[in-house]
């Protein structure tokens, strides 16, 4: 793996790559900053011909390559030339997978899909319509990209199947169960993984239902954060189910939210209106995020404190 100046995905990101797609391999990293093209040096072979020896301590047997270089490159190392097929059996270069690596997903790798894959998250108050828009994002952006994206909210199966009252602890198992689910689906996931409700919500509902922050819960949802947030509004009319614990205060729930996710300078857009209203400005949400290319890849920062 070659390290570049100003390169746009680092030399050690791709190096993990091959390392995950080759377990046995032994992935080097070249450092040295040579020539790209031949017209930009005189000595231009002779100068990476003594850069890979210096990276290579035993002889170098073979050079595999799907550009017309590989030739001249595998002859002043004396190796042999294996092609992969060139442009004939892969008509596009990694510069342009690079430039719109979304609309070429299906040629890229699974590590590489997990660098540009994107995290959505549906959250709000109760009965705001996140379960719904959550799965008709998903079937959306499914027939777009051949994939499987939705994660649905883990809480509600473990809610349905508790026949006492709520604890402390349940908090915990749901966000450790909501961040396995997220993890598990990943892989099957298009370029848009969309999770309703998510991880971080947790710590929100266990100041809210037990009137005190867990330490240790926040902590573990300081682990999460998502490249988006679809805040849902209140503004719809509220529909009493068995899972739904606060009538009457969806506007406090929201604007504990909206701090929150201000506060901690989290990407996100409100969602308000009519359902036709909510479901274009969430679709144009996502698809802008899509669109972003001042961010290549999704963040981990800390992000749940209160």
């Amino acid at each position: 793996v070659e390290e570049m100046p100003d390169e746009t995905i680092s030399a050690s990101t791709r190096a993990s790559w091959i390392q995950l797609l080759f377990s046995q391999a032994t992935v080097l990293t070249l450092s040295d900053f040579n020539p790209q093209h031949p017209d930009e040096h005189p000595d231009f072979w002779t100068i990476w011909k003594e850069s890979l020896e210096r990276l290579v301590s035993t002889k170098i047997d073979y050079v595999f390559a799907g550009e017309p270089y590989g030739k001249t490159l595998a002859a002043s190392l004396d190796a042999q030339f294996i092609g992969s097929g060139g442009r004939d059996l892969h008509p596009i270069s990694g510069t342009q997978i690079r430039e719109a690596p979304y609309a070429h997903w299906s040629m890229l790798t699974e590590p590489v899909k997990s660098f540009y894959r994107k995290k959505v998250c549906i959250c709000g108050p109760e009965s705001t319509g996140k379960t719904n828009l959550s799965a008709k994002l998903a079937r959306y952006f499914d027939e777009k990209f051949h994939s499987s994206s939705l994660v649905n909210e883990f809480a509600r199966g473990y809610l349905a199947d508790l026949d006492r009252e709520l604890y402390s602890e349940d908090f915990q198992q749901i966000a450790k169960g909501q961040a396995a689910s997220e993890a598990v689906l990943s892989s099957q996931s298009g370029p848009l993984q969309i999770i309703d409700t998510g991880v971080n919500a947790s710590a929100i509902w266990h100041k809210f239902l037990m009137g005190h922050r867990d330490l240790n819960l926040n902590e573990f949802c300081s682990r999460y954060r998502y490249d988006l947030y679809l805040l849902c509004s209140p503004d719809v009319p509220w529909v009493k189910d068995d899972m739904r614990y606060l009538p009457g205060q969806g506007q406090e729930f929201f604007k504990t939210m909206l701090d929150y996710l201000g506060g901690h300078n989290a990407n996100f857009v409100q969602v308000r209106g009519s359902w036709s209203e909510r479901w274009d400005s969430a679709l144009k949400a996502c698809e802008n995020l899509l669109n972003d290319r001042s961010v290549i890849k999704s963040t981990n920062d800390n992000f749940c404190d209160g």
